[in-house]
């Protein structure tokens, strides 16, 4: 039976059938405001904070100076984690992303001097649109993807949704669902005025996981897992 890392995220890993498949690079995607930076560095935390696994926050997209504030806001010390290294946050400039994969092998021996077990990466978008060319795109997110799985971590790999196409089946702009071992989607259920944040699995190779779409609140602690139980108590109150 394949090892599972448990997520950190409360509800999720009923959802995955136990938690990541050990060694998984995993696509969570979403649109803007999703939450998907709190998703994927909750994940890290929860590794920090209970589980004694060192984690890796690689940033595509924003600067710690502006991360850290919002991910504060959860309770999360990331100058307390980053001291005692069971977190390590590594910000790519635009300028760097095209050698990214080039350059992973200084990740690795990072990966392996600190016995980091989890990744973060937030966000794949802006090293995908370095290609204009769609195949040339695909040919790139591949190879950052088995970058990724070479590493032997549970790699979380935040993909931002192309406009429009979650009222169908959801695709990314990066097409980074093709060739990852897992796809999370985080979206938005209207009912009348209000939308509702859901997470759905679509994808779990190696986990017999569930296929329904799941309430999801964004709480002062993070993400939760709405269950079926909680759903049905909210209804009868």
């Amino acid at each position: 039976m394949q090892e599972k890392v448990k997520s950190g995220i409360p509800g999720l890993d009923k959802m995955l059938g136990g938690g990541f498949p050990k060694g998984s690079v995993i696509a969570v995607s979403g649109g803007t405001g999703s939450g998907r930076t709190t998703f994927v560095f909750q994940f890290l935390a929860a590794g920090a904070l209970e589980y004694d696994e060192p984690g890796l926050f690689l940033s595509f997209d924003e600067q710690k100076s502006s991360i850290y504030p919002h991910l504060a806001s959860f309770g999360w010390d990331l100058v307390e984690l980053e001291k005692k290294q069971q977190v390590v946050f590594i910000e790519y400039p635009q300028n760097e992303l095209s050698s990214f994969v080039e350059q992973e092998g200084a990740i690795r021996d990072l990966i392996d001097t600190l016995g980091i077990k989890r990744v973060a990466l937030d966000s794949i978008t802006p090293f995908a649109l370095l290609y204009t060319n769609p195949e040339e795109r695909r040919t790139n997110t591949l190879k950052l993807v088995s970058a990724l799985r070479s590493w032997k971590t549970v790699s979380l790999v935040s993909a931002e949704d192309i406009p429009g196409s979650s009222t169908t089946f959801p695709h990314t702009i990066s097409g980074i669902e093709s060739f990852a071992d897992g796809f999370i989607h985080i979206s938005f259920l209207r009912e009348g005025r209000v939308r509702h944040r859901t997470v759905e699995v679509i994808k779990m190779r190696g986990c017999k996981h569930e296929h329904e779409t799941r309430l999801a609140l964004l709480t002062e602690k993070g993400f939760m897992i709405v269950s079926e139980e909680e759903k049905a108590k909210k209804r009868r109150i």
